[in-house]
């Protein structure tokens, strides 16, 4: 009696799926991996614009000994950051006249919301500038997060000031049955007056 015997050569159509399977399982992680770490750098890129930022207000308010607490952290000083700030206490550069505007003679409380305005607000978001699609500071890297207008929150506690960036997020959290950008207020650093 013979029997025929085959040996199997190379592989079969089954194995060859499952290997693909399994492949395509790996790269879908490699590519969750990747996306994590790009949100990550994203995030802390900002935390790092708005530290820095945070550290020029805080210097700006040292600076201004005469502007008070009230001046810089009171309730109606945040910023309009739709329009220049009416007294313009710094030389600036106006990439769409390509000219520097001068600087006008400013008191305490005047340089006190100039520096809120310096701080918080962009100037390549205004309709003058604009048309230049130029970033011009800091704050123009920045997203705010979800339904906040300024990029600090100033808080004042007797003589000290204590400021709050209001940075949006990419990174995701999961809150019950779904996943949502995380919108936190992030303490920065107090000002002792």
């Amino acid at each position: 009696m013979s029997f025929n015997t085959h040996q199997q050569r190379g592989s079969s159509l089954i194995e060859i799926l499952v290997t693909v399977l399994i492949f395509s399982i790996g790269m879908l992680g490699m590519a969750a991996l990747q996306l994590n770490a790009l949100r990550s750098t994203s995030d802390s890129s900002q935390r790092a614009q708005a530290v820095w930022l945070a550290q020029d207000l805080a210097e700006r308010m040292r600076a201004n000994p005469s502007g008070s607490v009230a001046e810089y952290a009171g309730a109606g000083n945040a910023p309009d950051c739709t329009a220049l700030p009416t007294t313009q206490c710094a030389d600036r550069y106006n990439p769409s006249t390509s000219t520097v505007v001068q600087a006008t003679a400013c008191t305490a409380g005047q340089m006190a919301k100039f520096d809120r305005w310096e701080a918080e607000c962009s100037y390549s978001g205004l309709a003058a500038y604009s048309a230049s699609n130029g970033r011009a500071s800091s704050r123009d890297f920045i997203s705010l997060r979800d339904g906040v207008n300024n990029l600090f929150t100033l808080t004042e506690n007797g003589t000290t000031v204590e400021i709050s960036a209001n940075v949006g997020s990419k990174l995701m959290q999961k809150t019950g049955n779904s996943t949502v950008a995380t919108q936190n207020s992030i303490p920065m650093m107090q000002v002792q007056r």
